[in-house]
């Protein structure tokens, strides 16, 4: 049984290293992440309603304070913000890896400057990889308010490896969402991802005024014969669900 966790892990981090550039823009709805200012350290079961769709800023605020928690098919993760210079950096932790990405938040939107990883392998072996873009990467384009698209063509880089992506989002629909931490009226974004590495993923995410990301799942498409064994194991859809936000 040992032997088979250590094999499905090993598998799971090799799919999303197939993956390429698909797979990184897969994580960053995790780190365009938002932080409320909460009164406990755990947010317990209510609603919080969102009256103006247009107010996008609201959807992320940035709290250096805070901790954003969640359950996911990687164990639970926490996510923490700081800063360096003009940019915001986002920072997201698990027991086997960290991923880190540094964004420019303005009143157009929220932009991918750089993207590291650092994974552990059979629970011995370490990965590190940087990836940077062509232009700043779009993640999302204000004013975000239901009906609102928008796409995106570049190129990201790892060391001598390039990748073309291919961007295509959709404000979907508002949307009553319950998850471990409470019941939320929250803004449905979906955005799928193509690249030069023959994949297809589509990330449809959940957002929440003054809170930021309440869900996230990524159904995730091709892959050969590392993709077979994704799909035998399970893997074709990873999901983070918020669980509580803690005070640093």
């Amino acid at each position: 049984m040992i032997l088979y966790n250590k094999l499905r892990i090993f598998i799971k981090i090799m799919v999303n290293k197939m993956r390429i550039g698909s797979w990184i823009y897969s994580l960053i709805l995790i780190s365009a992440l938002a932080f409320s200012p909460a009164k406990n350290n755990t947010i317990t079961s209510h609603r919080h309603v969102v009256n103006d769709f247009s107010a996008s800023s609201n959807y992320f605020p940035v709290d250096k304070k805070k901790e954003l928690v969640y359950d996911s098919d990687f164990g639970e993760s926490v996510l923490q913000v700081s800063n360096e210079l003009d940019l915001n950096i986002f920072t997201f932790k698990g027991d086997d890896f960290t991923y880190r990405q540094k964004l420019q938040i303005n009143e157009k939107g929220v932009y991918v400057k750089e993207t590291y990883q650092k994974m552990k392998l059979l629970l011995v072996f370490n990965k590190e990889e940087t990836f940077t873009y062509n232009e700043p990467l779009p993640r999302i384009k204000f004013p975000l308010e239901i009906g609102k698209t928008w796409n995106w063509e570049g190129k990201e880089y790892d060391e001598d490896k390039i990748n073309s992506i291919n961007v295509s989002a959709k404000v979907e629909k508002s949307e009553t969402l319950k998850v471990p931490a409470g019941t939320f009226e929250t803004l449905k974004l979906v955005t799928i991802i193509t690249s030069s590495a023959e994949t297809k993923n589509t990330v449809t995410e959940w957002f929440a005024k003054n809170i930021g990301l309440i869900k996230m799942s990524a159904n995730i498409e091709g892959g050969g014969i590392i993709g077979t064994a994704r799909d035998l194991m399970g893997l074709g859809e990873i999901v983070f669900e918020l669980k509580e936000i803690r005070n640093k």
